[in-house]
């Protein structure tokens, strides 16, 4: 979000096309400071018309801003509907404070002025005594500024169902600041009514990094039909003799968020109106500006000055190669404690230390840093190593993808650098610990983002890895004894993107916490009740290797059914329930990375048993061409059983006129993954399979 700083001369008249507008006017009025009478429907109300079994619903929200007030100030009312909407009594209002480490204060921002009050159905009203309290979630410090990401908490009083809660609060920021808002307007709940204002400042704006006047707002929606943003001017007028611009809309019978399942980021496409201050005319003026400006600071950081220079030869001495002279480089910014997964260093423990980090040199010398510093490091390194290094700023898309008609640059999260080695534009990910050389984390692969080029910035599109590099592999080698008891080894084997969840959840916790994960991954697929321990684990630290996990499984892996036992053709899928079990989808399917599944699985059996019947060979496919493909086939001789199955997808978007091929080839396979193997003892007609004796 632009911070911008305030000044003290008022904007004059600017026309700007289409949905460009004039910022101007001032803010005057104070937040009300009652809550509305509820009506005789609202204390009487028992469900949601179109919606059995919703939890609760927003009778009414509203959200003013009022810059020259430096305060947002929220209302909310929400009628309670089941004994799972009583949760919405437990009120966590999140908000992000930040403060600079120059002469520019930050912007300081605080949450209080709580009221609220509980309505039960027969009107009786209880209001709110307590007094919220404070949690800190995180801390972040870089070179520039401190964010803290904090809450205010606080329980409504003997909410019950029937009850209407309603509750107030104020969010303010530093009196040098402003800050353009962002109207959230789906959610989980469906909205009856919401109101939304902004009453801009009067007062010059000048943008904190770059120094340039504000001239203008532009705004980016995602509205229903119908909906329209309003702009006025409040009649009278400020001290200064300017109307006060406004800005407002108001909607109503809103939905709730569709929640699918592989649905891409909600951030991205639910209804929200998002506004931005701009010095710029135009949304290619923007970016072309602005990314002049972030190209600018990146050159600024990453240098290379003559320290790192002389560093980078240190490091690249003996390779001849270009692309071996990067792989040296990027093992040396690999090595290098990466913050987001330790603790971030107050700049007063820096400067203890002897040194400040202002540049990529700073980074090197002191062996730490975050992750765009680690990545301008790489840049800065491979530049010095006499290549052409570029740096590209991309979204998160896990969380939401890139919109270019909203101008501000927040979209962008993460850093990532293009390197040209021996002619060829190569991708890297060195800020994401344990990311493989010449690969980019999955939520960083085909993403829309900013980047360098000689003669400016432009956008372009990451590239992203192909199924075969994103490998999971399932091998088990079992025996079973006369009362079907299996025991044996089972090794997982991650490539790619599973790898690296796996290797950075490592650097989240413990050995005993990964031990837990790892256990409780392989209990979620295995028959119920099995007994599994973790062994050796292989090269979790090395990321240029597959991952390797090691497990002793000890259990009854089917079902006894008199003279037979059932035991599934595949043990690693024998708890999976359907994957897209809806027969119709509003929205597309997203898969984080295409991904290819291998599992194995060899059975030896005891004296006297033998394979009565397996399940059929198959090989599925969807798509033209293929998109995803699956394969099982199960052998058999006289002492074991052999199955193996392979699933591959090579896609990451399926489009919902598309979702019924998917969803038909998803259930065939998955009702293929649900047959068993047919066992039976040799002597059937005496012999039975039955629980082994328990101590």
């Amino acid at each position: 979000m632009k911070k911008c700083v305030v000044g003290v001369r008022r904007l004059g008249m600017w026309t700007l096309a289409g949905w460009m507008v004039l910022l101007a006017g001032s803010a005057v009025a104070r937040a009300g400071d009652i809550f509305q009478k509820p009506t005789k429907e609202e204390l009487e109300m028992k469900s949601l018309p179109g919606y059995p079994g919703a939890a609760a619903v927003v009778l009414f929200r509203e959200e003013i801003t009022k810059d020259d007030m430096h305060s947002v100030f929220h209302y909310e009312r929400i009628k309670i509907l089941s004994e799972e909407g009583k949760k919405y009594a437990n009120v966590e209002l999140g908000y992000v404070s930040t403060h600079d480490t120059g002469d520019y204060s930050g912007d300081e921002k605080t949450l209080d002025d709580i009221q609220a009050r509980t309505i039960h159905a027969d009107g009786t009203v209880i209001p709110f005594t307590g007094k919220p309290y404070l949690k800190t979630m995180e801390k972040v410090r870089t070179a520039e500024i401190g964010i803290a990401y904090q809450e205010k908490i606080f329980t409504l009083p003997d909410v019950e169902v029937g009850s209407i809660i309603e509750y107030r609060y104020v969010t303010r920021i530093s009196d040098s600041v402003v800050e353009s808002p962002r109207w959230l307007i789906q959610g989980d709940l469906y909205v009856k009514q919401a109101h939304y204002q902004w009453l801009p400042t009067v007062h010059l704006l000048t943008d904190t990094e770059t120094g340039a006047a504000i001239n203008s707002i532009s705004w980016f929606p995602i509205l229903p039909a119908g909906a329209k943003i309003d702009m006025h001017d409040m009649p009278g007028s400020t001290p200064s003799g300017v109307p006060q611009h406004i800005y407002e809309l108001t909607v109503k019978d809103i939905p709730p968020v569709v929640h699918e399942e592989f649905q891409p980021p909600t951030a991205s496409f639910s209804y929200r109106v998002l506004f931005s201050f701009t010095e710029y005319n135009s949304a290619a003026d923007f970016w072309k500006g602005t990314g002049r400006s972030w190209s600018k600071h990146v050159d600024k950081f990453a240098g290379p000055n003559s320290e790192l220079t002389q560093a980078t030869q240190a490091v690249i001495s003996g390779a001849t190669t270009q692309n071996e002279k990067l792989k040296k480089i990027y093992a040396t910014v690999m090595a290098i404690e990466n913050t987001r997964f330790t603790r971030t260093r107050e700049s007063a423990e820096d400067r203890a230390a002897g040194r400040s980090v202002t540049t990529a040199a700073d980074v090197l010398a002191i062996k730490r840093g975050n992750p765009t510093q680690l990545t301008e490091l790489f840049i800065g390194m491979a530049r010095a190593a006499g290549m052409k290094a570029y740096a590209m700023y991309v979204p998160d898309r896990s969380e939401e993808i890139f919109t270019p008609m909203w101008l501000n640059l927040s979209q962008f999260d993460d850093l990532i650098a293009i390197v040209n080695v021996d002619g060829k534009e190569l991708f890297f990910d060195p800020g994401e610990r344990y990311c493989d050389y010449e690969h980019l984390a999955w939520q960083h692969t085909f993403v829309r983002g900013l980047r360098q080029e000689d003669s400016g910035t432009d956008f372009a599109l990451s590239p992203g890895d192909r199924y075969t590099v994103n490998r999971t592999s399932r091998v088990a080698n079992l025996e079973m004894d006369e009362h079907g008891v299996i025991t044996g080894k089972v090794d997982l084997t991650f490539t790619g993107a599973t790898a690296l969840g796996w290797r950075q959840s490592a650097l989240r916790g413990d050995s005993e916490a990964l031990n837990h994960q790892l256990r409780t991954t392989l209990e979620d697929m295995l028959p119920a009740a099995m007994e599994i321990k973790v062994g050796e684990i292989e090269n979790l630290a090395d990321y240029a290797q597959p991952l390797k996990v090691h497990y002793t499984v000890k259990g009854m892996p089917g079902t006894p059914t008199g003279k037979r036992l059932m035991v599934p053709a595949d043990l690693f899928l024998s708890r999976e329930h359907a994957t897209f079990p809806s027969e119709k989808r509003q929205q597309a399917v997203y898969f984080h990375y295409p991904t290819v599944v291998q599992d194995a699985l060899r059975i030896k059996l005891p004296a006297g048993y033998a394979v009565e019947a397996v399940p059929d060979p198959a090989k599925l496919s969807v798509g033209t061409p293929p998109s995803g493909a699956y394969d099982m086939t199960v052998t058999h001789d006289a002492n074991s059983f052999t199955m193996k199955r392979n699933y591959i997808f090579n896609s990451i978007v399926v489009l919902p006129e598309e979702y019924s091929n998917l969803r038909n080839f998803y259930s065939q396979f998955e009702s293929k993954d649900k047959e068993s193997v047919v066992l039976m003892p040799a002597n059937a007609a005496t012999a039975s399979v039955s629980e082994p004796a328990t101590k």
